[in-house]
Order: C-alpha cells, then structure tokens, then sequence
C-alpha cells in the first residue's frame, strides 16, 4: 500500500513538472517571436523635416518609428546640428529630405558617415491638397521599396497611402467650395513668397509677394505699404517659420489684415499631419476674409449714412438760402414802398 502512495505521488509530482516546464517554454517563444517581431518589422526611418516625417508616421504607422531632425517651428535654411541628430542619422534605415540640401545637412551626413546618395530626396511644394499626395504617394514608394519591407508591410503601407490621398482629395473639394463661397478671388492680399503657391491655389488676388525679412530694406517696405494703401489690399500674409515682423508692419500700416499661416506640421496645436496644417491655413484665410468683408460691409453702410446726411444737409441749405432770398427781397420792398410813401 505504500509503494502504490509512493508511485502515485511521484507521478504527480512529475505532471506538474511538466505542466511548469511547457508554461515556461511557452512564455519563452511568445517573448522570443515578440522580440523578434519588434527588432526586425520596423523601419527606422529619419526626415530631414515634419513635412515628411508626418507623412511617414502616417503612412508606416505601426511599422516605423519615425524622427524628425528640424523641429516644425524652425526654417530649414538656418539650422544647426545637435549631437543626437547624428547618432539619429547614423542608425537609419532610411533618410528621406526635401527643399535642398543645405550645407548643415551635408555636414550631418559627413558626421554620421553617411553619402548624400543615401538621402532621398522630394522637390516641389506640399503645402496644397494636391501637392500632398504627390508627397504620400512618393514616400510610400519609398517604404515599399525598403529591401526589410515585408509582404504585410507593403500592403500596410498601401492601404494607408490609399485612405491618405482619398482625404487630401475630399479637403481640396471642400476647401475650393468654401473659397468661391466666399469670392475670394476680388480679396487682394500681399502674400510672402513660401505661401504663395496655398494662396494661389485657393485663388486669391496676390496684389504683390515679399521675400525673407533678412532680403528686404525700409525702403521695400515702404514700397509695398504705398502699393497696400493704392490697391485696397485686404490680408497681408506671414509665413511663420520666416518671421512675422515685416508683414505685422505692413498690414499695420496699410490698414488690412493680418494672417500668419505656417508651412510645417507641428508648429501650431491641431496641425500634425499634412491634412490638419492645410485647413488649419485656410480657416486662417477664410476667417479674415470674412472679417474684411463684414468691415467692408459696414464702412459702405456708414458712407451712405454720411451721404444721405450730406444730402439732407444740402437739402436743408438750399431751404436757408431760398428763405434767406426770400426775406432780404421782402426787406427791399418794404423799404422801397417806406421811401415812396
């Protein structure tokens, strides 16, 4: 009797070593095939700016980890280098920029031992709709094509380049619909020379552009006030990442309106994505015009006002003078007939 206990408790004792040793090896290929989901399924991919680096987040979602080396608030041309953005452009897997290659990006690539024949370069502007999706389209051809893009990462990436550009294409509709709703096209505006392509295409009248304020003298300034005053400008337009001072000034003075739209995602609350900081830009436009013309709408209500008084007034002269006429003729006669009699 006791040797069948004694079996049956060694028979025991080995189910349930068992039953640890296959929970522990079960937990040991659950975290290996994480680890290894986690090491190899994402592409490190680094941008040269938000523009990008908004479009790749949107795109590769899960897939990506994404770093942007301009901060969005930042101009592109007059940036310095940080320690982190070389071990950042050291360890990519992939490098995209745009706008050009300035001098502090071929320094970056020397310093993190990367070729500018690594970099993938975007040209044109991105700040419209359309010009959006050509952006979308072109980095997601870019993530596809990466050599550790897998299949499931490709129709990831396809499937979100599909959705993407179907949004783009909705907002260009809706925002076009709102800019002829608004007639914006007789609203003249003194545009800054990064923003005219978004001003163009909403198809307001640029009366006249201005460069940089680093380019520009008192006597440019001066130039464009007397041209604002002459031509009734309505909205004087800043790009953000430029500076706002020169067009602070020249819709202070020409007695318009004053918009500052931004040209990288991130700059502003409630812009991170391409879609966001497009309609961010054109509420802006929209909302001063609606402004400027609910003034324009007063100012004419208040010059008929002064009219009609000015008519009254007339009116009311002509009244005096005829009586005044009237009275100094009586005053003769009486005169006369005083004389005679």
């Amino acid at each position: 009797m006791r040797e069948v206990d004694v079996s049956v408790r060694s028979l025991v004792a080995l189910a349930v070593t068992s039953c640890l040793m296959a929970l522990l090896l079960a937990g040991s290929l659950a975290a290996s095939q994480g680890a290894c989901e986690e090491g190899t399924d994402r592409l490190y991919v680094v941008c040269m700016t938000t523009v990008l680096a908004s479009v790749v987040e949107q795109v590769g979602g899960p897939y990506v980890d994404v770093e942007a080396i301009v901060p969005p608030g930042f101009c592109p041309g007059h940036y310095d280098i940080r320690p982190s953005d070389i071990e950042a452009v050291r360890q990519a897997d992939l490098l995209i920029g745009h706008i050009a290659v300035f001098p502090w990006v071929e320094d970056l690539l020397e310093a993190a031992g990367r070729s500018v024949d690594e970099l993938h370069m975007l040209s044109g502007p991105w700040n419209t709709p359309y010009a959006a999706i050509s952006y979308v389209s072109n980095i997601t051809a870019l993530l596809c094509g990466h050599p550790a893009t897998d299949s499931t990462m490709r129709d990831y990436f396809t499937s979100a380049n599909s959705s993407l550009c179907s949004e783009l294409h909705d907002l260009a509709t809706e925002l076009e619909a709102k800019a002829d709703e608004l007639g914006v096209s007789s609203v003249k505006v003194i545009c800054m020379q990064w923003q005219v392509s978004f001003v163009s295409w909403l198809g307001f009248n640029i009366t006249a552009t201005f460069p940089p304020p680093e380019r520009m003298s008192p006597a440019d300034i001066e130039a464009l006030v007397e041209l604002g005053k002459r031509e009734g400008v309505a909205i004087v337009i800043d790009n953000l990442q430029s500076g706002t001072e020169v067009g602070t000034e020249l819709a202070r003075e020409i007695g318009a309106e004053h918009v500052v739209l931004t040209n990288f995602p991130g700059a502003i609350p409630g812009t991170g994505t391409l879609a966001d900081m497009i309609r961010y830009n054109a509420g802006q436009l929209f909302n001063a015009t609606s402004r400027w013309t609910a003034l324009s709408g007063a100012l004419r209500d208040l010059e008929n006002q002064l009219r009609a008084l000015r008519d009254e007034n007339t009116l009311l002269w002509g009244a005096v003078a005829v009586l005044a006429i009237v009275a100094i003729t009586e005053g003769i006669i009486i005169a006369v007939w005083r004389r005679r009699a």
